[in-house]
């Protein structure tokens, strides 16, 4: 059963305690809760150590971001800092969020609203005017999610029960409404589309047979072998040519290792510290791409391969 997942943004040094606590409250509910420091996040080669963060919220549920005292480090991309651009990338999302603003902070933000046009106005809860920049631009654009004040994780963790057992009421209430209002029109309607849905299933597989001669690629010795070097343990691959082969490949995350020297394809990913790289001979093609239908499990073990690396990954360096 998949489980909601729980991206915590802020910034790190400043609130680590804080996200502790939240982490493990999301742990309690059942939930998964997804930080930077403790290897939740996935780093590739090809992106750099921000992006992998934002591209991490685009895989979560709900978005929590805790906004203190703290500016943190600044975007690559943009003027506002990597805590800040996750809670846009988030917003961009669709993504159920939660904002938490440290009372201080938060007190001083409507004296800053008041005397904002003053050049020098110089905060002191706040280490940088950003950061009130930042809040009063969310304040006037923001009309889908809650912005709350905070003084202990305490407010935080009972905000958070409140607003998730709020979503789990919604559900029940919408559920037990459609369940209550369905007409006999609704169900003939439900019924033609199950019928479209079984004509398009004929359809598709009719072109899934003609496409594919099931016999032979089922038991192709090179689509075991690569199911086995990926761990895909149950899963019987159908794949038919050189571009669907490189297609599924980077949807399992790996990204290419170009190679001017080789026709050979060579693929990576990082798992935790772990540097998995993927090396399939272009022997397997034939001149048209088409994969050839290998009977000896020798060979194709030969042409597929998996390595493993430690890699070293500094904590220190992340950009938090």
């Amino acid at each position: 059963m998949a489980i909601p997942r729980v991206f915590i943004s802020s910034t790190y040094y400043d609130l680590k305690y804080i996200r502790n606590d939240i982490e493990s409250f999301i742990k309690n509910l059942g939930y998964e809760p997804v930080l930077h420091e403790k290897n939740k996040i996935t780093y590739t080669q090809t992106s750099s150590l921000e992006d992998s963060c934002y591209n991490e919220i685009s895989l979560c549920d709900i978005l929590i971001c805790i906004i203190g005292n703290k500016y943190g480090t600044k975007s690559g991309d943009n003027d506002y800092s990597i805590t800040m651009n996750e809670l846009l990338n988030a917003i961009r999302d669709k993504k159920k969020i939660y904002v938490f603003i440290q009372k201080d902070v938060s007190i001083e933000n409507n004296t800053y609203l008041r005397n904002k046009d003053l050049v020098d106005f110089k905060p002191f809860a706040a280490d940088n005017i950003k950061i009130h920049e930042f809040i009063a631009e969310l304040k006037t654009n923001n009309n889908n999610f809650p912005i709350q004040d905070f003084e202990s994780v305490l407010d935080i963790t009972n905000s958070i029960k409140d607003q998730f057992a709020g979503l789990f009421q919604n559900l029940l209430q919408n559920e037990s409404t459609i369940t209550n209002e369905k007409t006999y029109y609704d169900l003939v309607d439900t019924s033609n589309e199950i019928k479209n849905l079984v004509k398009s299933f004929e359809e598709e597989k009719e072109l899934f047979f003609k496409k594919f001669d099931s016999t032979i690629y089922a038991n192709n010795p090179l689509m075991t072998v690569l199911r086995d070097v990926l761990e895909l343990e149950g899963i019987q691959l159908f794949i038919n040519n050189k571009n669907e082969l490189i297609n599924f490949i980077e949807k399992m995350g790996y990204a290419d290792d170009f190679d001017l020297f080789s026709e050979d394809l060579s693929y990576s990913r990082i798992d935790n510290s772990i540097r998995k790289t993927l090396k399939i001979k272009s022997d397997i093609f034939d001149e048209d791409g088409i994969i050839k239908n290998y009977r000896n499990f020798d060979k194709s073990r030969d042409a597929i391969t998996m390595t493993s690396s430690e890699i070293e990954i500094n904590d220190t360096e992340l950009p938090f």
